[in-house]
């Protein structure tokens, strides 16, 4: 392969992993926007199921129920803040060694671009398992709040 295409070949590669990781930025913030939303959710059918409990004796069942309903929000509410909190996200590099090469006049155009794609692609496979580990929060906080608004309406039928 000639020298220029190698260097467009890897400038392309380059570009294509740096369009990934702003695929998977995108992907992060909406899993944190919709884990906000659905704890959302959760509180609105707190407040629409506990506004219409009553205020005398509960039976065992509706009282298992609201203990259940508190205990499953009180979880959805743990599984919610993982999702939602800053964790370690890869997206950049310490380019200050390429920076002294390019300087230096000792690393070429290619090799520059080389090594950004190569970490840029390291990147990406690492957060890509922190971001499959929080779907799977994300759908077991989906089946927490199912499970509590299950609860709620035991609580109050």
């Amino acid at each position: 392969m000639a020298d220029d295409d190698q260097t467009e070949a890897i400038a392309l590669l380059f570009a294509q992993s740096s369009a990934e990781i702003t695929q998977q930025n995108s992907s992060l913030d909406a899993l944190r926007t919709r884990s906000v939303a659905l704890l959302s959710v959760g509180t609105l059918a707190g407040g629409l199921f506990g506004s219409h409990l009553t205020h005398g004796h509960l039976s065992s069942l509706n009282t298992g129920g609201l203990i259940a309903a508190l205990a499953l929000f009180a979880a959805s509410t743990g599984v919610a803040i993982t999702v939602a909190w800053p964790r370690k996200w890869i997206v950049g590099t310490n380019r200050q060694p390429l920076v002294t090469q390019v300087a230096d006049g000792t690393i070429s155009l290619a090799e520059v671009n080389y090594a950004l794609a190569s970490r840029t692609e390291q990147n990406w496979a690492a957060n890509q398992k922190t971001l499959a580990n929080l779907y799977r929060l994300f759908a077991i906080l989906c089946a927490l709040t199912g499970a509590q608004v299950i609860a709620w309406a035991i609580a109050v039928i």
